[in-house]
């Protein structure tokens, strides 16, 4: 299929090779490659790429680099759990070879939502000059692949293989999946805590790359920003974000295929034992796996229809608990194979003999419609979960064991319900002000791959961050909308979560994205929150910034004062004179950081520190206490006008 002639370039973004303790941002994400933990300023997507191998922090920092132009500190954290496949449906596929996806040696490194292949051109796998489209974006952006002859395609950077069994491909036959990206542990956090602590670089904050799947991992990240400031004396917060809500759930839909390859190819099935032989080929290659259901088709054919479920396979050989008949040798004879679900009106059970309902993305809570079926085509609420097992409250009937394939199994209303069981399932990341939690996400294209991908709203919201000083918060209406991050689609819907349109995230204390009514069109900052208590003046992101900033000036001055010798008064508290000298040298300092006209105006209204005039400090071991009084700007958030007709003569 002839395309459109085009030429192509790769900007290799970059962004200045120093910054102050305000101007950096750490980046700690899972690599594949050289994964030591280590802190690095980088200031280009290529040192990156060179250091690292693609990773999803790599991504972030291409964007921050050509958002912001500053640099990273990257720490790349080793892989605790693997990418892996969380999803495919190959029931688009009319043809005989069998399309699966796998982990590259590197390991899957991308969350794919909507990867999808169409078949453009091409039959036999292996030998016809096959072409492709392949897309991980839902179809928002397309590339051909030329397979040609061979039978595996290794997706650039993100760690993804596409493999082609034996057999046929037919055009517009249609393959789809769905991949999660690594993750890190608390053990990867803490030496990732514990190296930034032994370097002296300053930063504003930490971006911890891969979403928080519940509160625990949020407490990870609560427990090393806390333990920076408490035990490494270090000030900052730390952005992540949690687990999204998209793709819906939905049940995998697996089917493999026999279609004979020529009139002489033959199928017998036999009563004794339960089988069906083939003559040639081989059904393990085909696909076919004990616990799938399987159905026959063909003219004239006794054993027609569901048979049952595999519980044994070999090359040549299928079998069965019971089910079949004497019959054959017959050729043009199909087989096809799918998962078994069987239906239970006690305890209103659904089970699946192959796959898994916790990996195609299900959960407690979640409302499930279910269709396909002939007694069973219900929506009711999951009430609890395995991986093979899906449990309602009422409403199921006996039915099954059955084929899969035709039954659909799908997440509804998901938005409700996902900022409802967010907001419990992080409630207990209280009053945490050096932690601030994202939900929801945004599309923008990968500067490195292309792709158009869903990101964490929390990407949009930091590289917004560190294009003004720290006490500019991120949701100034008058910076603009968040471009290039998108949460609408090409038609100007609204797929993503909008706090304008769908509300909840904000009163759960996530940092979350918005659109305004009566424009400019594009995303906007709803706020940046940390996890400080309700009403506190902490709870504004920028706020800590300005805090992080003081307590850092504050810290760093004071220890000039450690081993200075004092003139104390006769009661052993210092002279006023003495301890004057201290805090000239700390307010002055403070003055500088904190007080004086930067481009964007003064970062505090007030900050004073003092000395305690009643530590006693000629023993050994003396403390000397002090005091910063600190006084944020104003941030106007709520604006309330009214609206007065004036009449003639009024």
């Amino acid at each position: 299929m002839a395309t459109l002639p085009q030429a192509s370039l790769t900007i290799n973004e970059g962004a200045g090779a120093f910054a102050g303790g305000t101007g950096y941002a750490v980046v700690m994400a899972c690599v594949n490659q050289n994964a030591d933990s280590v802190p690095r300023v980088i200031s280009s997507t290529q040192d990156l790429l060179t250091e690292y191998n693609w990773n999803q922090g790599v991504d972030y920092c291409a964007l921050h680099f050509a958002e912001s132009r500053k640099p990273v500190i990257f720490v790349g954290m080793p892989i605790t759990t693997a990418g892996a496949v969380k999803f495919t449906n190959n029931t688009g596929v009319t043809g005989t070879a069998a399309i699966t996806v796998a982990a590259a040696s590197s390991g899957i490194m991308e969350e794919v939502d909507a990867g999808s292949v169409t078949v453009l051109t091409g039959t036999n796998v292996g030998t016809d000059q096959i072409v492709l489209s392949l897309s991980l974006d839902g179809g928002v952006s397309t590339q051909t692949v030329r397979l040609g002859s061979n039978t595996s395609y290794t997706i650039p950077y993100v760690g993804i293989v596409l493999n082609f069994g034996a057999g046929t491909l037919n055009v517009g036959d249609v393959f789809t999946f769905a991949t999660s990206a690594p993750m890190w542990g608390s053990t990867a956090l803490s030496t990732a805590r514990t190296a930034l602590a032994r370097q002296q670089n300053l930063a504003r904050s930490w971006m911890v790359v891969g979403d928080l799947p519940n509160s625990t991992f949020a407490n990870y990240v609560v427990t090393e920003a806390n333990n920076y400031a408490s035990t490494n004396q270090r000030f900052t917060y730390a952005r992540a974000q949690v687990a999204d809500r998209l793709p819906l759930a939905t049940k995998s839909q697996v089917s493999v295929h026999y279609i004979p390859g020529s009139s002489s190819e033959t199928l017998t099935f036999a009563s004794s034992g339960h089988t069906i032989t083939r003559s040639a080929g081989s059904f393990i290659t085909d696909g076919f796996a004990i616990g799938m259901m399987v159905t026959v088709g063909g003219a004239d054919v006794s054993n027609v229809g569901a048979i049952g479920v595999l519980t044994n396979v070999s090359a040549t050989v299928l079998t069965f608990a019971s089910g079949v008949v004497n019959e054959g040798p017959l050729s043009g004879v199909t087989l096809v194979a799918s998962e078994a679900l069987t239906f239970a009106s006690s305890g209103d059970t659904v089970t699946r003999t192959i796959g898994s309902w916790i990996s195609d993305g299900f959960a407690v809570g979640q409302s499930v419609k279910i269709t396909g079926t002939t007694s069973n085509n219900v929506t009711e609420t999951i009430t609890v979960l395995s991986a093979t097992v899906m449990t309602f409250g009422a409403g199921l009937a006996n039915e099954g064991p059955i084929a899969g394939a035709a039954v659909s199994v799908q997440q509804v209303n998901a938005m409700a319900s996902w900022v409802s069981s967010t907001t419990a399932a992080f409630a207990t990341v209280d009053a945490q002000k050096r932690v601030d939690l994202g939900a929801g996400r945004a599309v923008v294209q990968s500067p490195i791959t292309g792709w158009n991908m869903r990101r964490p709203c929390q990407w949009a919201v930091s590289t917004r961050e560190y294009q003004h000083d720290l006490q500019i918060p991120t949701y100034r209406k008058a910076d603009g909308n968040l471009d290039p991050f998108q949460i609408t689609d090409a038609n100007g819907n609204t797929p993503e979560y909008d706090e304008r349109l769908d509300g909840g995230l904000l009163a759960g204390r996530f940092t979350c994205l918005r659109s305004y009514a009566n424009g400019p069109l594009g995303a906007f900052v709803a706020l940046s929150l940390t996890r400080d208590s309700e009403g506190a003046i902490l709870s504004r992101t920028h706020n800590m910034a300005v805090t992080n900033l003081a307590s850092t000036v504050v810290q760093k001055e004071t220890e000039n004062a450690i081993g200075q010798v004092l003139v104390l008064n006769a009661d052993g508290t210092g002279t006023d004179a003495s301890l004057s000298l201290i805090e000239q040298r700390v307010n002055s300092a403070l003055q500088v950081n904190l007080l004086q006209q930067f481009a964007e105006g003064q970062r505090a209204s007030l900050a004073v520190w003092t000395a305690s005039r009643t530590n006693v400090l000629n023993t050994p071991g003396a403390t000397l206490n002090g005091t910063l009084a600190l006084e944020l700007d104003g941030t106007l958030e709520n604006i309330e006008t009214s609206v007065v007709i004036q009449t003639a003569g009024a």
